[in-house]
């Protein structure tokens, strides 16, 4: 038996065994936080289990289409048996309530993570984090319904920005038409996930598009504190607004810079091949996939904005300075 079976195994063996189950993600969660928690919540309840779903920051409006988006809250129950982190890289993003838990089980697809589980499934080459649950949930003893099948379709679609990124493979879309035969409905998931917006939300992109800065295959902008209020924006989250930016021509790299109440900044990277925006990430502590990086900056809005956009230049530059660019 490999390392990776023994893996299976004693993940497998836990969760038959467990009744309670803490199940946690990260702070200002994504769709495939989201999508990844309902998921293996879902089956485990249909398996006669009790599991207890918890984000600090709660469930974003935007998801509460999903069957089972009900189950999450804020806090953990008292009495569970076995802690499973999801699509987090280090521990501390689970957050301040949630981060001092001896975690049993760590299940995530980003490179940069930190192996902080006493079982540790990381596997950088799946596109998300509900792409692991949706293949090996069923292997462990657990088949997926019409529900979990959606939640992690949901996951896997907001993780590869609709099919857009460069690790969507034949494999996946072939996991994908499972979830379909599952029940899992497509074109409402996509609409509901990737292309439905809230007016707050739209407030909120404008704001910060107006400020939107292009230099040298670089995009960047800013969302305040003062924006969200103006928007009337209740989430500390972007509103997916870090897509949009990746998405504009021209853009190499784009960083959006989010504001956030407790004195730091959110910084979100996202590239075109060949930059590796996880090596500026984890230059302040933070991590993810060479695309798509983030990281939680302590510190003024304009002196963290100043030092990153430095930083990412200097990346830049010594890349071009190398001839590996596709443009030589």
């Amino acid at each position: 038996m490999n390392k990776l079976e023994k893996v299976h195994k004693q993940i497998r063996e836990k969760l038959q065994k467990s009744q309670r189950p803490l199940i946690v993600s990260h702070i200002r969660p994504d769709g495939d936080a989201i999508g990844s928690l309902v998921g293996i919540g879902l089956v485990l309840r249909q398996a006669g289990k009790t599991p207890c779903l918890v984000l600090e920051d709660g469930l974003p409006a935007k998801y509460r289409f999903l069957e089972g988006s009900e189950l999450v809250t804020k806090k953990p129950a008292e009495a569970t048996d076995l802690k499973i982190s999801l699509d987090c890289s280090d521990i501390r993003r689970l957050g301040d309530s949630l981060s001092d838990l001896p975690i049993h089980i760590n299940i995530d697809h980003h490179i940069t993570n930190e192996q902080f589980g006493e079982i540790n499934l990381v596997l950088p080459k799946y596109p998300a984090t509900s792409a692991i649950l949706a293949e090996f949930l069923p292997l462990w003893g657990f088949p997926l319904d019409k529900d979990s099948s959606s939640a992690l379709l949901m996951g896997i679609l907001t993780d590869t920005i609709g099919f857009r990124t460069s690790n969507v493979t034949p494999n996946l879309l072939r996991q994908v038409a499972h979830l379909m035969e599952s029940g899992a409905v497509l074109s409402d998931i996509y609409t509901q996930a990737l292309v439905a917006q809230s007016f707050p939300a739209s407030l909120l992109w404008g704001l910060a598009l107006n400020r939107l800065v292009r230099e040298n295959g670089l995009i960047w902008t800013v969302i305040t504190l003062e924006d969200r209020k103006k928007a009337g924006y209740a989430g500390q989250d972007d509103a997916d607004l870090t897509n949009v930016l990746s998405a504009i021509e021209g853009s190499d790299v784009s960083i959006l810079f989010n504001e956030q109440n407790s004195g730091k900044v959110k910084v979100s990277w996202r590239s075109n091949e060949p930059y590796d925006v996880s090596r500026i990430a984890q230059q302040f502590g933070g991590g993810g996939h060479p695309p798509a990086s983030g990281a939680e900056i302590e510190g003024i809005l304009e002196e963290v904005e100043k030092i990153v956009l430095s930083k990412t230049k200097q990346y830049m530059e010594d890349l071009s300075s190398k001839g590996v660019l596709k443009n030589g």
